[in-house]
């Protein structure tokens, strides 16, 4: 009768461990997709595009794997563990480096602005010395008139800038620059009309 105890006990205690090791690994789950949110209002869905991206790519592979395992009789989640803890390692690391990549958009930012702001007097120089005479005045007030607007775009950079919002403050930026050199181009090729 002993025998027969110790036999079942053994069948029992095999029998759970290979439930056991059959379970959905839940608690990586849950830690990788909490480690990716974490990740994501540390400001890596603005800063860190890519590499968050590849972290939601491989929790998909993941849940892939779980969802491929999860037919089978025998479960075999090893290769989902490994994925899933891979990712937290990942995303604990891009974590680290959001803030250097947040400054980095930052002094970006200000790079632009600064350029925008030497686009923006060049255009107002070529504007000052623009050929004024018989039927040039309509053309001059509609450079002048797109000056002002780039003026005023010019002041929601640094609006942007102090929001935070660095990519929106480089997109400002890159606008005003390109509609200052519209303007000087603009100009400069009525300067060569009038000289020819």
């Amino acid at each position: 009768m002993k025998k027969y105890l110790t036999k079942n006990l053994v069948v029992i205690l095999a029998l759970a461990f290979v439930v056991a090791a059959c379970k959905q690994p839940t608690a990586l789950i849950d830690s990788a997709k909490a480690a990716i949110e974490d990740v994501t209002k540390a400001g890596a869905d603005k800063y860190a595009v890519e590499e968050l991206k590849a972290l939601n790519d491989d929790l998909t592979k993941a849940m892939d794997e779980v969802t491929a395992q999860d037919k089978k009789f025998f479960k075999k989640f090893g290769t989902a563990k490994d994925i899933l803890t891979q990712l937290a390692t990942k995303a604990a690391e891009l974590k680290a480096q959001v803030p250097a990549k947040i400054e980095a958009a930052k002094n970006l930012g200000i790079q632009f602005q600064g350029e925008a702001q030497t686009a923006l007097a060049e255009a107002k120089d070529f504007l000052a010395k623009a050929p004024k005479g018989k039927g040039t005045a309509k053309d001059l007030e509609a450079l002048k008139a797109d000056l002002t607007g780039a003026e005023t775009a010019f002041a929601e950079i640094q609006a942007a800038l102090d929001a935070s919002d660095f990519i929106g403050a480089q997109d400002k930026a890159k606008s005003v620059k390109e509609k200052a050199a519209a303007i000087a181009e603009q100009v400069k090729a009525a300067i060569e009309k009038v000289k020819k």
